[in-house]
């Protein structure tokens, strides 16, 4: 009965997800009754807007992730996720700034912004918005009354879905712990003719991770491993902005040369914010901003990744401890927090170009990026 429950709750979130998509708009209501309508900002205009506000009967609100609003100027109490800011007719028109370009929220603008606890609607549906990889921003209308009853006859009344909190909280919860082979077969590759390519689906998210066995692959004690995440410009059209493209190849020649290796691709685009909003970043960035700041202007973290998929293909694989293939010392953090034990670091050399310097420098400075050591050289 359990197990109905919670994939009823997750099938639930998923439409949520879906109807976000599509430009639609769910209501969402917490365990105590609050409820509200909101939508993604991404998807809506002036008229929208106005017609949410009607439809519930309050005024709207415009709510924000605690990065966007320190990107904008302003700062949240610790630990307070998101922030609302309610708007007048004469805001209106302007508030798309707030969503996708520089605007800067002055301490003296005049602008209401009120600071939303861990767990309140707000908080809820800016998750379920970076979930879905859209923008973490989002129209919002309270509904004025707490009666539950009232409000199914009113979203059955208005074809609207109504997502219970603990409905998302539980898929978040779930997402990505069950991970599943779904397929295998031979691949023979430009650097490994012998290789294997293992599919595998996530039980809740559905998002389709794969591992490449190359030569001995998981048939030592550590096998040598490469966590990657997808990175279509850099992986398929060889985008020079980025290190990506060449990381994936230089892992495959290492894995190679050393008798073989894992190479774990995952589905985590642009950091785990999706293409169209990588994209977005990198058009931040070609007005100035570094890689960090970009993905906090559109509301994002630093880094969405969470490396608990990889650990689960590893452990499908029957792979406990490995020599990992990387830079980045939260893969490392994260897989041993995970159960799996990172007996060796193996330094990533890839040398800069003078499209991607700038973004390299970022990682080293801003995100703790290691670098080859002489030894390590």
């Amino acid at each position: 009965m359990q197990d109905k429950r919670a994939k009823n709750a997750h099938m639930k979130t998923e439409r949520a997800a879906a109807e976000l998509h599509r430009g639609g708009h769910v209501m969402l209501r917490l365990n105590n009754g609050e409820a509200a309508l909101f939508r993604g900002a991404e998807f809506a205009d002036i008229d929208d807007i106005t017609d949410l506000s009607r439809l519930a009967g309050s005024g709207p609100l415009l709510v924000l992730t605690a990065n966007r609003v320190k990107s904008l100027g302003r700062s949240l109490r610790k630990d307070w996720p998101a922030a609302t800011i309610a708007l007048a007719n004469h805001q209106l028109e302007h508030v798309f700034d707030f969503v996708f370009g520089h605007a800067h929220l002055a301490q003296d603008d005049g602008i209401n912004l009120v600071a939303e606890r861990a767990g309140s609607i707000a908080d809820h549906a800016t998750r379920l918005l970076r979930n879905s990889k859209l923008l973490p921003a989002a129209f919002l209308v309270r509904m004025p009354f707490r009666d539950i009853a009232v409000q199914d006859r009113f979203a059955l009344e208005h074809n609207i879905l109504v997502l219970e909190a603990r409905d998302l909280e539980s898929y978040q919860n779930h997402s990505e712990t069950k991970t599943r082979i779904t397929a295998r077969a031979k691949v023979p590759l430009a650097v490994a003719e012998d290789a294997e390519v293992v599919m595998f689906r996530a039980e809740v998210g559905h998002e389709d991770h794969f591992a490449v066995l190359i030569g001995t692959g998981t048939g030592v004690e550590a096998p040598i491993v490469r966590l990657h995440s997808q990175c279509i410009t850099g992986d398929v059209l060889g985008s020079l902005k980025c290190d990506c493209g060449e990381q994936l190849q230089s892992a495959m020649r290492m894995m190679t040369n050393q008798g073989g290796g894992v190479l774990i691709y995952l589905a985590q685009e642009g950091r785990d914010i999706g293409l169209l909003n990588k994209m977005r970043a990198y058009a931040l960035q070609d007005k100035g901003l570094d890689t960090v700041d970009a993905n906090h202007a559109l509301g994002f973290a630093t880094d969405e990744r969470v490396f608990l998929p990889a650990a689960r293909i590893l452990n499908a694989l029957g792979v406990s401890q490995l020599r990992l293939i990387t830079n980045n010392p939260d893969k490392i953090s994260q897989l041993e927090r995970y159960g799996i034990k990172v007996k060796e670091r193996l330094p990533m050399d890839i040398a800069s170009n003078p499209h991607n310097e700038h973004y390299i420098a970022t990682k080293k400075r801003r995100t703790g990026h290691m670098t080859p050591s002489k030894k390590d050289q």
